[in-house]
């Protein structure tokens, strides 16, 4: 075998001897170090005065003997643990990379092995360790013990998780609008160009629809401003409900909601998109809690789009194309095709 083997002419006990009626809880000492100790068990003393959780495994991955630091690191009593199977402290779904690591080390493929284990204490908590095990031969160069040494990394788990967590609320919050919970302004640039790059990929145009309350002075005025950020809650869930799956409803303003609608056939078909969101608002608001009905105008302007779009052009456009559509009263929409207009 090549490399530096550890040679085991006899079983190692991390606490100097074998659980008994001399060493009832398998605790270890650095008091009873002896002359005739050989190197491995002087090391070993080392370790246990460091609290270094240490195991030791027989050739079949069964715990031989431990450390009291490795038993706390376990989440259980160092009783509990010697004679258990490796792979009964590891959740099932890990169970199989465990076992290949074993494997690994009694076969001789490898001296050394690192792997990250998951053990689940006798409080049913999931410990996070981070494991080296290495293999210990005996005189005949068989593989007659494996040494594990671990760590504790459930706290630096539990700190990335926490992080994780974190950015993506940050992020959420930075892309969605905190009143209706749909993506904001910030996010529809973000899904203008996801949108053009897949048109690109599958020759496909889509729409951007540019929705304005234009009585939004006039709720207010009749109906107070809760009962007005109550009444466009509503209309962004009637707008949502008119809609395909795949299309996506943003909020771009105290009154405006933009819609992105993809894969279209042409330009009629995001005329038939704006019909739908115009025939949401026919039917008054109802108001909960007795808050009356609110009638709702609403104006739409359209810009078709294509692979070859970009998103600030295609905003601009949006927001003239909704400017025509309120001139020329309220209930109606205006559509600009931008893949044939002139350049500016």
């Amino acid at each position: 075998m090549p490399g530096h083997r550890a040679v085991l002419p006899s079983p190692v006990f991390l606490n100097g001897g074998p659980r008994g009626a001399d060493n009832p809880d398998m605790t270890a000492s650095g008091e009873d170090a002896r002359p005739s100790d050989g190197p491995f068990e002087r090391a070993r003393r080392v370790l246990d005065a460091a609290a270094v959780p240490v195991a030791t495994l027989d050739g079949e991955g069964h715990l031989v003997s431990l450390n009291p630091a490795f038993a706390r690191l376990c989440g259980r009593a160092p009783g509990e643990l010697v004679g258990l199977h490796l792979l009964a402290l590891c959740p099932g779904r890990e169970q199989a990379d465990v076992l290949s690591v074993l494997v690994r080390l009694v076969g001789g493929v490898s001296d050394i092995e690192h792997e990250e284990l998951r053990v689940v204490g006798a409080d049913g908590h999931v410990r996070v360790l981070s494991v080296t095990l290495g293999s210990l031969y005996d005189d005949d160069g068989r593989v007659d013990r494996v040494l594990a040494v671990a760590g504790d990394l459930t706290t630096e788990r539990r700190t990335a998780r926490r992080r994780r967590r974190e950015n993506l609320d940050e992020t959420r919050e930075a892309l969605e609008d905190a009143e209706t919970g749909l993506p904001n302004d910030r996010a529809l640039t973000i899904l203008l160009a996801s949108a053009i790059r897949r048109s690109a990929r599958t020759g496909a145009p889509f729409a951007l629809l540019r929705c304005d309350v234009t009585n939004l002075d006039a709720l207010a005025r009749d109906h107070g401003s809760p009962t007005t950020r109550t009444v466009l809650s509503l209309v962004s869930e009637r707008l949502t409900q008119r809609l395909r799956g795949s299309d996506t409803v943003t909020r771009s303003g105290t009154g405006t909601f933009s819609i992105l609608a993809e894969d279209l056939g042409d330009a009629q078909d995001a005329a038939g998109v704006a019909y739908r969101l115009l025939a949401a608002v026919v039917e008054p608001i109802l108001v909960p809690d007795g808050g009356g009905e609110a009638a709702v105008d609403l104006t739409v302007g359209i810009v078709v789009g294509d692979g070859d779009s970009s998103p600030s052009r295609l905003l601009a456009d949006a927001i003239d194309a909704a400017e025509h559509a309120q001139r020329d009263g309220g209930g109606g929409f205006r559509l600009t095709d931008s893949r044939v207009a002139a350049p500016a």
